[in-house]
């Protein structure tokens, strides 16, 4: 076939272009995203937000706030009707995970800063961010960890004291002779790799609409898991699940961040049932900053085997990783995601992954853009170089070299 032949008759989609669906609405400014989204009646909700990062309650006086005018209700963590808290639902095969309670409220400390303690419904979206100001709190702080190797430490303290330690899970995934690899290897290169937190950062922000009306439930959210969200407030609620009807609007991006089922979702419910009215909350950037899972934070010692030639032997990663100071949906397998491509592209016959959870007093970690495997990637690519150097090798041709073959 000739450069001016038309090209043959396609079949099927694959290699065809195709116009998506969604694109003229976006690009026109007609999409409609949950903050768009308004009701008869409407009322907004702020959140109280905890400033220390590990303290315990003393007290919560609302009367102020309650006493400002379009304040319709204060809800604390005892005002909550629920079955159960909030959920952490894949655990890595074949390992016990310390699974603390998570409630949308603190009941009695705060784990880390920007816990919520309360929230405020009323007329004015700006008003209750007002009002939200005269809930007073008073704390009694407690010791905080925040450096996840010195929080395996004997005498560290403990984010959850029931557990007695703070370290959340084990789990090892592997293949080949590891032992045997290393033995072969005439070069054995090291080194610690940290890849820090980041946040998601979509350019909509988090956005809940509830609206409960005789004994149902309609829920707008700038969600990624609608799904999720229907089943899981069903299970908090201690709804049946065809009561419940969730709806995902245009979503603004998520990259993970929204791939969750957040506190305000249920406290959006719960305040609309307490009102009568539906509620809307949609949070500030500060806050998804603050409190919208973070992505990443873990250290990791990384062991790569090699000939004289650059034929990897064998490469052993031990990796510990923050869960923060709750387990949210996916939060403690996100690392293991990481561990199944832990040799990259690389034919190496011995791998071995270890990862230890732990807790901190800090937010918690979920999957953010790649979840996992990105900073395994990180891992061994840093750790690639590194060989090279050591072993005077052009750091493309030590890639070539151990490049999974065609067949």
């Amino acid at each position: 076939m000739s450069i001016t032949e038309p090209p043959p008759a396609q079949q099927g989609f694959v290699g065809r272009p195709m116009k998506r669906k969604e694109d003229p609405r976006f690009i026109t400014g007609r999409a409609v995203y949950t903050d768009d989204i308004s009701l008869p009646g409407l009322l907004y909700a702020a959140v109280v937000r905890s400033p220390e990062a590990h303290a315990r309650i003393v007290s919560i006086d609302t009367s102020a706030a309650k006493g400002r005018e379009g304040v319709h209700a204060v809800l604390v963590a005892a005002d909550l009707e629920l079955e159960s808290g909030l959920p952490m639902a894949w655990v890595p095969p074949g390992v016990e995970v310390n699974t603390p309670e998570h409630w949308p409220l603190a009941k009695e400390v705060v784990k880390h800063v920007g816990d919520a303690v309360a929230v405020v419904v009323g007329d004015d979206r700006y008003a209750v961010v007002d009002a939200a100001e005269d809930v007073l709190v008073e704390y009694d702080p407690l010791p905080v960890v925040v450096d996840i190797e010195k929080a395996l430490e004997a005498g560290s303290p403990l984010v959850h004291e029931e557990f007695g330690t703070n370290q959340v899970h084990e789990w090892s995934l592997g293949g080949g002779d590891l032992d045997a690899g290393f033995a072969e290897a005439d070069v054995i290169v090291e080194r610690r790799v940290e890849n820090h937190r980041m946040s998601g950062a979509p350019i909509e922000p988090r956005a809940v609409i509830a609206d409960f009306k005789a004994g149902s439930l309609t829920l707008w959210s700038a969600t990624q898991v609608p799904h999720f969200v229907k089943l899981f407030l069903a299970l908090m609620l201690g709804q049946h699940e065809e009561k419940i009807r969730v709806i995902a609007p245009d979503v603004g991006g998520g990259f993970g961040a929204k791939l969750q089922i957040y506190a305000e979702e249920p406290l959006m419910a719960l305040c609309s049932k307490a009102t009568g009215r539906p509620v809307k909350w949609v949070e500030t950037r500060s806050e998804h900053m603050q409190v919208s899972h973070h992505g990443r934070d873990q250290i990791a010692t990384v062991r790569l085997g090699l000939k004289r030639d650059g034929t990897i032997t064998a490469i052993h990663s031990k990796i510990i990783a923050d869960m923060g100071a709750y387990l949210m949906l996916l939060t403690p397998s996100v690392p293991s995601l990481g561990a199944f491509v832990m040799s990259g592209c690389y034919n190496i016959p011995a791998v071995q992954t270890d990862i230890t959870g732990v807790f901190t007093n800090k937010v918690s970690t979920d999957a953010i853009r790649g979840a996992g495997r990105p900073e395994a990637t990180h891992m061994i690519e840093v750790t690639m170089d590194q060989a090279a150097d050591e072993l005077g090798m052009d750091r493309l041709e030590l890639r070539r070299k151990n490049f999974f073959p065609k067949e």
